[in-house]
C-alpha cells in the first residue's frame, strides 16, 4: 500500500519526525525520531541519542515515552487516541513499552530489519497485552527514512555498525499496513 493510504496529519507528522532524524544524524547519532501525537496535538519531538548519550536504552521512543509517560497516561485513561509516529519500526524495547503505555497507533516510516518488533502476533501474548495492543501501520515516506539510515551506516562502517549496514541494504523500503 502506498503514502496514499495516510491522512495529510499522518504526512505532517512523520515530516516532522524525519526533520528530528535529520538532526540526529548531524549530531552524530543513530539517525531516527519519533513523534507523540494525542487526539491530533503534537506533544513531543525526540530522537536517538544512543552515541552521544552512550546510552543504549536511549531511543527515539523511549526518549519521548519516558518524558511524556505521565500525560500519556493520564490521557489515556480520558479515552484519547496516542499516536506515536517513527521513523524506524520500533524494536522490542521501544514496541513494548508503547504497549504498556496503551499507545493506540504507532505508524513508522522503515522497516527495521535488525530488530524490528511489529511483527509480534497477538496471538501470543495474552491478557492485559492483547487487550493493549495497538494498530500498527509501516512504509509512511520510508525510502527518505532509509536512506538516511543508510548514510549513517555507511559512515559508521568501520566502528562495529558493518553487520547492521548489511542486514539495511538487504532491505527494500516498502509500505506495509
Amino acid at each position: 500500500m502506498g503514502e496514499e493510504m495516510f491522512s495529510k496529519d499522518d504526512k505532517k507528522f512523520m515530516r516532522l519526525a524525519i526533520k528530528e532524524q535529520e538532526k540526529a544524524y548531524k549530531r552524530g547519532d543513530y539517525p531516527v525520531a519519533a513523534v507523540l501525537v494525542i487526539d491530533g496535538k503534537l506533544i513531543g519531538i525526540e530522537s536517538n541519542s544512543l552515541v552521544t548519550s552512550k546510552k543504549r536504552i536511549s531511543h527515539a521512543e523511549m526518549n519521548l515515552i519516558m518524558k511524556h509517560s505521565s500525560a500519556i497516561t493520564s490521557t489515556k485513561r480520558a479515552g484519547k487516541n496516542i499516536t506515536l509516529y517513527t521513523t524506524l519500526e520500533p524494536c522490542l524495547m521501544c514496541f513494548g513499552t508503547s504497549v504498556l503505555h496503551r499507545i493506540s497507533r504507532i505508524v513508522y516510516a522503515y522497516i527495521d530489519p535488525d530488530g524490528g518488533a511489529t511483527n509480534i502476533l497477538t496471538k501470543n501474548v495474552s491478557g492485559y497485552y492483547s487487550r493493549t495492543w495497538p494498530i500498527i501501520e509501516g512504509g509512511l515516506y520510508a525510502k527518505e527514512s532509509q536512506a538516511l539510515i543508510l548514510k549513517f551506516l555507511k559512515k559508521q562502517e568501520s566502528q562495529g555498525w558493518k553487520n547492521v549496514l548489511k542486514e539495511h541494504l538487504n532491505v527494500k523500503a516498502v509500505n506495509k499496513k
